[in-house]
């Protein structure tokens, strides 16, 4: 019998199973998938270790409220008209660049010195970052803030900071503190860096609270 391509029967064969070798593509596309999906989620599991805290932070501070005592220690709130233009103003600048969502303007005296205090509330997640802002506006033009240094944040936590600046010709004692919920600085007159590092402290603890 002849094989009709022209070759006798049985010398050439043709196994039809042959083509079946194909699903071997899908096998190594199987493989890279499970390895692709193998790095995603160790991806996501480091940036769970690493940004996971500060998103607890922030999700726990979000209930974070201003108030303003009318007394806090020796400090008295000034409730005058003129006292809260003043106040105002700085808290607007304040709060537009650093973007709060509810603030507070205040002006508190204790018979020696004055302290104006901008305080307000907002998810922040570089707390360091958001001070220096603040620090930025309220001594714009001045030469920024002079010898600024770290403060023991106190049992609320976040960052604490002051320094010294120079507003027409006067010598301010600027202070400050940003956690992951809320923001405060205040200038003080006629105070020591020392003094208004306590007392920062003192008005941080009566006006911020949290749920």
């Amino acid at each position: 019998m002849v094989d009709p391509d022209g070759g006798p029967a049985g010398l050439y064969t043709y196994d039809e199973d042959e083509p079946e070798e194909a699903p071997a593509p899908r096998i190594r596309l199987k493989r890279v998938a499970i390895i692709s999906g193998s790095i995603a989620a160790a991806a996501l599991l480091i940036s769970g270790v690493i940004y996971g805290p500060t998103v607890a932070r922030v999700l726990g501070q979000s209930d974070t409220e201003i108030k303003s005592p009318g007394k806090v220690g020796n400090f008295t709130l000034d409730t005058s008209d003129g006292a809260k233009d003043t106040a105002e103003y700085i808290r607007d600048a304040i709060a537009t660049k650093v973007n709060l969502d509810t603030s507070y303007g205040l002006i508190y005296h204790d018979g020696k010195s004055d302290a104006i205090l901008v305080a307000g509330t907002a998810r922040i997640w570089k707390p360091a970052d958001t001070l220096k802002s603040a620090f930025d506006v309220v001594t714009d033009d001045n030469g920024g803030v002079r010898d600024l240094h770290d403060v023991d944040a106190g049992p609320l936590g976040g960052t604490v900071r002051c320094g010294a600046t120079k507003v027409d010709d006067a010598d301010l004692s600027v202070c400050g503190w940003a956690d992951n919920g809320s923001l405060g600085v205040a200038l003080f007159s006629s105070r020591s860096v020392t003094d208004s590092a306590k007392s920062i402290l003192d008005l941080r603890s009566a006006v911020e609270h949290r749920s």
